[in-house]
């Protein structure tokens, strides 16, 4: 047959009986249902079913089963009046509705299916409305229907809905009696056809948006589900599934069959009786004890009951795997699980396709969240722009679709809605994060995907369901299904407070995992009514549309209240005193550690975020006082005075006009100068050690007093590396684009012989290695990087006293380095100069530490500073590398006004101590080796809301932008070189003309391109229209958000400067200095090529169309 993929050869296992296992043909040659007809023929000692009761443990072989589904087959043919003999005519569609034992079940489907009599499996979990629909959809003729009341009860209840000439007929589902038949002659079914193409099996979908859709499976589709197994690392012959929680009603179950027909592998069941055993969570696991299984297949919900009992841990390790299927694991199971060693598998799949997972890799270990991708189907991954992808199933021979609703390069497709996230160094391993229509856009572009967040917070015992929101708005919520022994009205505000404040703990674990634009405060946390209970699919998931729709009205409100502020207590008589307290209490509220009232509250990890939640609280207490006119605050107040007390103190000078406010954190030139008087003077001294006979160093009485200290942290990591000849760097800031390509060189250099690589922790808990290998993969370098001897990755901070980092790192590596390259410092143009201090602190702490260094002369100590240290200044002769005394040019923003004061630092203490500093101002960088360039710069923005607009624009000026692999080996480069001023530029030597650079675009983009004044002028525009459209204006228009930034560079640009008019720098020392750099120029200046591959890239990642 075409539409198969041959299978690896592998050997298979004997059985411990007298025939050994005869492999199946796996060509297309047998149908599913034919194959058992195989093993009854080939196999027919060989298990299918295992289960345990009070006389013991009983095996069913094929020998029993397939004549029991032969007998299937007529029990029902006759049931519905299908003559077996005449194979022309047309066989109706016949529906099982039933709670039957799992052997009883997969047995009559087996036979069914032989018989070729279609066949639609209904959960007897959906509703009446539900079923009625699917009933008339398929036009079933007949329903099997079990002997539970509940069960008969909604099949009659369903049937009456049903107009009675299409109605069904209801008939008993057999029993294991009655088509277990010992003693009796088997007599064969007549030979089947050879349609692969006629509907087998209907199954249907979970109906989370609706009606519940029926899929139809043909012989095609059902070979493609068994052949899956062959594709993985594990022989599945003869190996024990525990399937005492399989259902057959769903997909999952229905699986097996193909399964157990390829490999031979054995399911453990319940014991066939009627009624059937309840899959309860304490009857699985005494089941799945008495069996033995190799494999415990479980829904994830019973494996997260299990783990919360730690002797169950034992029988875990015992088995060759755990599988989970059909819904997420929590997080918190899985990582117990696979901290123990226990291998954690997903079966993931859908009704439309089939199964997607590897059945089943190698042990997963701790990165069991990322599944492997089985061989035979064809699957496609469409970027959706912030490194997640949604999985296309394409049409061909080896993958049979049930439903097509997309194209994929011109070829029939099944676009999923999954959203998966590669695996950062391990290709081909991909975690589930939910699905595309959950993904909430806020407007501002930024994107939640909700399913990992929700499951966090479902942890809580009191949350029985979570749903996030949010689409068009600012910030997320989430509205909460309380348990229902702990429900209450969540119109009473007292035990509504009392709920957040114990659920409070898990939210913060959440926020601590969420990207800072998805996290959730107090006041968006709603809980559902018990009057107006979530309603759920079959699968157990909520319905989300379903249930936004019906909770749109509290939703609305709870966005109006925050509006608002949240309903603080203000002060009654506003004074100095109070206005403390309240600002105290509403900045404290918010931020996850308080903080002193003379701390900078940006400082102590304050986003944009909480920062609005701050300025509405204190607006909403100002507007609820008569005599005071909130309309006069700024709306930047929050991040002007960034202190409890000055933010107080500007909130008095509100209410009370007579009152002074401090200045505002926006400096003069003057300030600029006083602000870096603190931290250039008093240096201390640098005492060298001796050296001793074998070349090392001889300590002093301080040092060795240090080391007496230290002896209980790092000294035998000391001790047991050798001295080292080449250079020991320290290098700040490689998790991000510059830091990670000077990493990549660093490692690659033979002078290099050991790279501290520092980083702070991460907001949402992710492992250094795990971040510092997706920085280099998604910049296109090689993530085995960090595995390099050279590298020790430190989780620490760069602070005024020093580095904060494990205990004896720090001397560790004040001993030993010959070089530090700080990059790292925060990119946030709306903070104030003081908002940096505590980054300005760590350049005077670094300068310290060189200064520390036992070596005869300080380790050389490089500092990236930026281009935009000249806001102010755009001389027409390019700028010379030499320190900037004139702080006038840096004055107006937090951030070149940060590097100006970090300049001096270096400057003065080259002055007064041997620290011979270098100061890099860094340019522009354009795109990496894989044309890496973060959609969300000013240059990219401009490209994709051309698309809007209809044109480019035409700017004047040259482009100094450097690549980031030049500009990195360029960096690196320069640590060993003498400039005598202390001072070098990291622009292109060899700009090329701006106009260059956008025609290629253009022609790429068949877009013209027009003097950039229209062009802001079409952006301010297109802002305009786009108001009231968050959704299209964030994706559409990005370059609209800093609207300001491109109006205050109509007035700065010229054909002599760079583009947006920074002004042009000379590159005099860093051609000089550099070798790299002198060479490379050339070979580096901007090309059609490399503009090509900035735009495959933001194409990648769905950044552009």
């Amino acid at each position: 047959m075409d539409f198969l993929l041959k299978p690896p050869n592998r050997a298979r296992a004997t059985q411990g009986d007298d025939d050994g296992f005869i492999t199946p043909p796996m060509d297309g040659s047998l149908t599913v249902s034919e194959l058992y007809d195989f093993h009854y023929e080939n196999n027919p000692n060989h298990p299918v079913f295992l289960f345990a009761n009070a006389s013991g443990v009983t095996y069913i072989p094929f020998r029993e089963v397939v004549p029991a589904a032969h007998n299937a087959a007529r029990f029902v043919a006759k049931a519905v009046s299908i003559d077996l003999q005449n194979a022309g005519r047309p066989r109706p569609t016949v529906a099982i509705l039933a709670a039957t034992d799992t052997i009883t079940y997969f047995t009559t489907v087996l036979g069914m299916l032989r018989a070729e009599i279609p066949i639609f499996v209904i959960s007897p979990r959906n509703s009446l409305a539900a079923v009625a629909h699917l009933l008339s959809k398929t036009h079933a003729s007949h329903v099997l229907v079990s002997t539970e009341a509940p069960i008969r009860a909604l099949a009659q209840d369903a049937v009456r809905e049903l107009d009675s000439q299409g109605a069904p007929t209801i008939c008993a589902m057999p029993t294991y009696d009655d088509i277990y038949l010992p003693g009796k002659p088997f007599v064969a079914l007549p030979p089947r056809g050879r349609d692969y193409s006629a509907t087998r099996i209907i199954v249907h979908s979970s109906g989370s948006t609706s009606f519940p859709k029926p899929v139809i499976w043909n012989d095609r589709s059902e070979l493609q589900v068994a052949i899956v197994p062959l594709f993985g690392t594990h022989d599945l012959t003869g190996q024990i599934f525990g399937c005492h929680a399989v259902t057959m009603f769903h997909g999952i179950g229905l699986n097996f069959i193909g399964w157990l027909a390829a490999t031979g592998l054995i399911m453990a069941t319940f014991p066939p009786v009627t009624p059937a055993v309840t899959p309860a969570p304490d009857a699985v696991w005494k089941a799945s004890l008495a069996t033995s299984p190799a494999y415990l297949f479980s829904p994830p919900v019973f494996f997260e009951e299990w783990c919360s009992d730690p002797s169950k841990l034992q029988f875990f390790k015992q088995l060759k795997g755990v599988v989970y299927g059909g819904a997420p694991l929590q997080k918190a199971t899985g990582d117990y699980l696979a901290n123990e060693g226990v291998a954690v598998y997903t079966l993931y799949g859908s009704t439309e396709v089939g199964v997607y997972s590897e059945i089943f890799p190698e042990h997963p270990g701790l990165d069991w969240e990322y599944i492997p991708l089985n061989d035979h189907c064809a699957l496609e991954f469409l970027p959706l722009g912030d490194g997640t992808y949604e999985m296309i199933a394409v049409a061909k021979p080896t993958t049979e679709l049930t439903i097509i609703n997309s194209t994929f390069e011109r070829q029939d497709a099944y676009a999923t809605n999954d959203i998966l996230l590669p695996h950062p160094s391990k290709p081909g391993r991909w975690k589930v994060l939910g699905r595309v229509d959950d993904q909430i856009m806020l407007n501002t572009g930024e994107k939640t995907n909700p399913g990992p967040l929700e499951a966090i917070l479902c942890e809580h015992p009191h949350i029985a369901s979570a749903m996030m929101f949010g689409r068009g708005k600012f910030q997320n919520g989430v509205l909460i299904e309380v348990v229902k022994r702990h429900a209450f009205d969540p119109q009473d505000s007292q035990k509504l407070n009392e709920f957040r404040e114990r659920i409070w703990a898990k939210v913060e674990e959440m926020n601590a995992t969420a990207p800072t634009h998805s996290r959730l405060f107090k006041e968006m946390i709603i809980v559902a009514s018990p009057s107006k209970p979530f309603t759920y699919t079959p699968k157990g998931y909520p319905k989300r549309s379903v249930i936004l729709s019906e909770y749109s009205t509290e939703i609305e409100a709870a966005y109006a209240d925050a509006e608002k502020g949240a309903e603080l207590k203000y002060p009654k008589e506003w004074n100095s005193e109070s206005s403390v307290e309240f600002v105290r209490t509403v900045v404290n509220g918010i931020l996850k550690n308080p903080a002193a009232d003379t701390d900078d509250i940006f400082e102590h990890g304050c986003d944009s975020l909480q920062a609005m939640w701050m300025r509405q609280n204190i607006l909403h207490a100002l507007r609820s006082s008569s005599k005071t006119e909130a309309s006069k605050a700024t709306s930047s107040f929050v991040y002007e005075y960034p202190t409890i007390a000055s933010m107080a103190r500007y909130v008095m000078s509100i209410v009370n006009p007579n009152h002074e406010a401090d200045a505002a954190v926006t400096v003069q030139s003057s300030d600029l100068g006083a602000f870096s008087s603190p931290y250039i003077t008093d240096f201390p001294q640098h005492v060298p050690e001796k050296p001793i006979a074998n070349g090392g160093l001889q300590p002093s009485k301080t040092t060795l007093r240090r080391l007496v200290s230290s002896i209980s942290g790092y000294i035998p990591l000391i001790s047991s590396r050798p001295r080292l000849r080449r250079d020991v760097v320290l290098v700040t800031g490689t998790t991000g684009a510059l830091g990670s390509a000077v990493l990549a060189k660093l490692v690659a250099s033979g002078s290099v012989g050991r790279i501290y690589a520092l980083n702070r922790p991460s907001a949402t808990k992710v492992a250094i290695v795990k971040r510092q290998e997706y920085a280099l993969t998604s910049r296109g370098y090689d993530a085995s990087i960090v595995r390099s001897p050279k590298v020790i990755l430190v989780e620490g901070e760069v602070t005024k006293d020093g580095l904060r980092v494990v205990e004896g790192l720090q001397e560790e590596i004040r001993r030993t380095i010959t070089h530090i390259l700080h990059i790292a410092w925060r990119v946030d143009f709306n903070l104030s100069l003081a908002s940096f201090e505590k980054a300005i602190g760590g350049v005077r702490g670094l300068v310290n530490l060189a200064l520390s260094s036992p070596r005869p002369t300080p380790p050389r100590l490089i500092f990236t500073s930026s281009v935009g240290v000249f806001r102010n200044n755009l001389p027409d002769a390019p700028i010379l590398e030499i320190p900037i005394n004139d702080s006038t040019v840096a004055i107006g923003q937090g951030y070149p006004e940060s590097k100006w004061v970090a300049e001096q630092i270096l400057y003065k203490a080259s002055q007064h101590t041997p620290l011979r500093p270098i100061v890099v101002r860094v340019g522009q960088i354009s795109g990496g080796l894989n044309g890496s360039w973060n959609s969300s710069d000013w240059v990219p923005a401009i490209v994709k809301s051309s698309l809007k607009i209809g044109f480019l624009p035409d700017l004047k000026g040259t482009c100094s932008w450097i690549p980031l692999d030049f500009a990195a080996g360029s960096l690196t480069d320069l640590r060993s070189s003498n400039i005598e001023t202390g001072t070098a530029h990291l622009v292109h030597p060899k700009p090329v003309a701006c106009n260059d650079v956008f025609k290629v675009i253009g022609e790429e983009l068949s877009l013209p391109l027009r003097p950039y004044v229209e062009w802001v002028n079409a952006l301010e525009a297109a802002k305009e229209t786009a108001n009231g459209m968050p959704d299209s204006l964030s994706q559409a228009l990005p370059a609209a958000k800093t609207l300001e930034f491109y109006k205050s560079s109509l007035s700065r640009e010229s054909a002599d400067t760079d583009a947006m008019g920074i002004p042009n720098l000379a590159t005099t020392n860093t051609l000089a200095a550099s070798k790299v750099f002198r060479e490379g120029a050339s070979a580096h200046v901007l090309s059609p090529k490399e503009i090509r591959l900035w735009l495959q890239y933001w194409r990648s990642i769905g950044f552009l169309p």
